[in-house]
């Protein structure tokens, strides 16, 4: 199966304006993976639709800001990665930072995939800044070198795009934005005026009242402020106005409503999923932005046949005719905004006038029409043969998976295996992988294991790269229905499998499933641990909900979620990382009490790590927990347990193990 790779900056964006082409690509053949930072959602995530349409999800730590050098430095480098592990073959980029980036990140890769870059809308225009031209101008120039397909959404841009120079046999593209789904946006019909009423109603906007519509981020392009000021001019009691949208701007809008004295009347809505019905609400939309490449909120509007009032750029030009379709003011004037909306408040016929003309342009900017040009564009690809069912009809259920570094306890290593070989559940199969072993008496022990059982299959490498890879390599080669977690000096009681296969065939709405397990080392089991069963938010503050070795998840998790984090970050808490990601997007896992697992922590040693690696696990904890919507004190304090946890007496802690505490 071939493999499509879009990359965008903030996390909501791919459900909120590409999902057509996700299903454009999908039926194709491809498998879409989508690399995002998910802990900026500055769009509502959908990540249900995202995971029935098979998305597989990367979280990289991507900034909007091109100047975070830091975090792009790091983002540069997971999207290599992703490229070269997942054997992406075309990478579409999104979002000025996105596409610098992911074309980037396309060009050192190993793989060298086909690149598209839709701009959607460009930072240099007639009339921007002169820093603007100083430093995006080259830029996007010197990008273009990296670029199979330029996607533009407006006339101008696709004017600039057109003198670039591109990869061989590269060209600029013109689509009409990514198209209005008429099927959703439409004028209001009689049988849902009632409906339209009871929302205004709830929105606390009085019947008789005129109420304005925006809908854009709380940011300063989107300009929101000019829109206020207007209202603040008009000696009208009656015009209200709502803006939906989130965004870091929210507590300097908050401040100039409430100077302003209109806290009654101007509301800041958040995020809206219902944003169809907002427009049925609507007597008036505006759309104020300094800078747009196109403008689907004002389409959106003009589709459901309420008026539209914007600021002039190039993105409003593309469909607006000044006094014919819609009123068009300048970006930085309140007074001409607040002209525009009395003579819309004062005309009914001429809100219904310029209406019907909207109606007639945007039929030149819908879904269809989008869709025909991505077609157009999308058939350049390579074509793709349906992928086999990953389960052949002699697959095994399970696929044990186990990563080894220089076990050099042999006796401990042959009892963790004999633990798996000796299941009473037989239909697995046994993936080693020698994560580049260098002790001769380990590698010699691990070659011969083959031999020993059908079952087992090893796979080498001449290489150390860390446990998170070598789990990944294993679940890329994995065939079994289930896979199950073991380390290689961990002893799994007989019956686990039998019982976390029995839990997940029974319970559909878990992802993967844990256990209880029992703490041993050479002189015994001295300890026991369980964890919450259901774990929630809380339980992943202090330490992993899961104990690693005993969990087993579904294998078509794994094709639907990017596996274990290969980051340094992350060593000695990939599993960790992996759990607070999954439970960010959505999926549960579940903890059975009885204990399946004898957990080798030796007690003399147990605090033995080293302040690298708490540093590391406390950068693993802050980004997770950002992720799970902790915020402030309790993050900050969270994310430094573990190197706070260094000053605390080993004895303490072996007696809290002693008495039931976390391994």
């Amino acid at each position: 199966m071939k493999k499509a790779l879009i990359i965008t900056t903030t996390s909501g964006f791919l459900s909120q304006f590409e999902l057509n082409n996700v299903r454009l690509l999908g039926e194709i053949g491809y498998q879409i993976h989508y690399a995002t930072n998910f802990g900026v959602p500055i769009y509502a995530v959908r990540d249900e639709t995202l995971k029935r349409m098979g998305v597989v999800l990367h979280h990289i730590s991507i900034e909007k800001n091109p100047f975070s050098l830091r975090h792009n430095g790091w983002a540069l480098r997971e999207l290599v990665r992703i490229i070269d592990r997942e054997q992406i073959d075309v990478v579409h980029c999104h979002n000025p930072n996105g596409g610098v980036l992911g074309r980037l990140a396309a060009s050192i890769s190993r793989r060298k995939p086909y690149v598209i870059y839709t701009a959607h809308g460009f930072h240099f225009y007639d009339g921007a800044p002169l820093k603007n031209w100083l430093f995006y101008y080259p830029v996007e120039k010197c990008l273009a070198h990296y670029t199979d397909a330029l996607i533009t959404i407006n006339r101008e841009d696709y004017s600039a795009a057109r003198k670039f120079r591109f990869k061989s046999d590269g060209q600029a593209w013109i689509i009409p934005g990514v198209g209005v789904d008429t099927e959703q946006f439409y004028p209001v019909t009689d049988s849902e005026v009632g409906s339209a009423v009871q929302l205004r109603r709830e929105l606390n906007i009085p019947d008789d009242a005129f109420h304005i519509v925006s809908a854009g981020e709380l940011v300063k392009n989107k300009n929101h402020s000019v829109v206020i000021k207007a209202i603040a001019r008009l000696s009208r009691d009656d015009i209200y106005y709502s803006i939906c949208g989130e965004g870091p701007y929210r507590p300097e809008l908050e401040k100039l409503i409430e100077h302003l004295g209109l806290t009654n009347r101007v509301f800041l809505r958040g995020y809206r999923e219902d944003m169809a019905w907002m427009w049925r609400t609507a007597d008036l939309s505006i759309f104020p932005s300094l800078r747009e490449g196109m403008g689907m909120a004002a389409l959106e509007a003009m589709a459901s046949s309420v008026p539209l009032v914007v600021a002039d750029n190039r993105g409003t030009r593309e469909y607006i005719s000044d006094g014919n379709n819609g009123f068009a003011c300048r970006a930085d004037s309140p007074e001409e905004f607040a002209k525009a909306i009395l003579k819309m408040y004062e005309d009914a016929n001429l809100r219904r006038a310029l209406s019907a003309n909207a109606l007639v342009t945007v039929n030149r900017f819908t879904l269809e029409q989008s869709e025909a040009k991505m077609r157009e564009i999308y058939s350049i690809l390579p074509s793709v043969n349906p992928a086999a069912d990953r389960r052949a009809d002699d697959a095994p259920l399970i696929s044990v998976i186990m990563g080894v570094y220089n076990q050099l306890d042999l006796e401990g290593f042959e009892k963790a295996v004999d633990s798996v070989l000796n299941q009473t559940l037989k239909d697995f199969e046994f993936l080693i992988y020698n994560d580049g072993s260098s002790d001769r008496e380990v590698i010699d022990y691990i070659d011969s294991l083959e031999s020993r059982d059908s079952r087992i299959r090893v796979i080498n490498s001449t290489y150390n790269h860390g446990l998170g890879y070598a789990l990944n390599r294993c679940i890329e080669e994995a065939r079994g229905k289930y896979l199950a977690r073991m380390d290689a000096d961990d002893i799994s009681h007989p019956d686990r499998f039998a019982i976390e296969t029995r839990f997940l065939e029974e319970h559909s709405e878990y992802m993967w499933c844990g256990s209880g397990c029992e703490l041993f080392d050479t002189e015994g089991v001295w300890g026991n641990s369980t964890r919450p069963e259901d774990p929630q938010i809380e339980d992943y503050l202090k330490y992993s909900p899961y104990i690693h070795p005993t969990v087993m998840y579904r294998a078509t998790l794994f094709e639907s979620v990017a596996g274990y984090s290969e980051t340094r970050a992350a060593i000695r808490c990939e599993d960790y990382e992996l759990f607070m990601r999954l439970f960010s997007l959505g999926y549960r896992g579940y903890n059975l009490q009885t204990p399946l697992l004898n957990y080798r922590v030796d007690r003399r040693k147990y605090h033995s790590r080293s302040f690298m690696d708490c540093i590391n696990e406390s950068k693993i904890r802050s980004g997770g927990f950002r992720r799970l919507g902790v915020s402030g004190l309790k993050r900050f304090l969270y994310s430094l347990r573990p190197m706070a946890s260094k000053l605390i007496p080993t004895r303490v802690i072996i007696n809290m193990k002693v008495k039931g505490a976390e391994p």
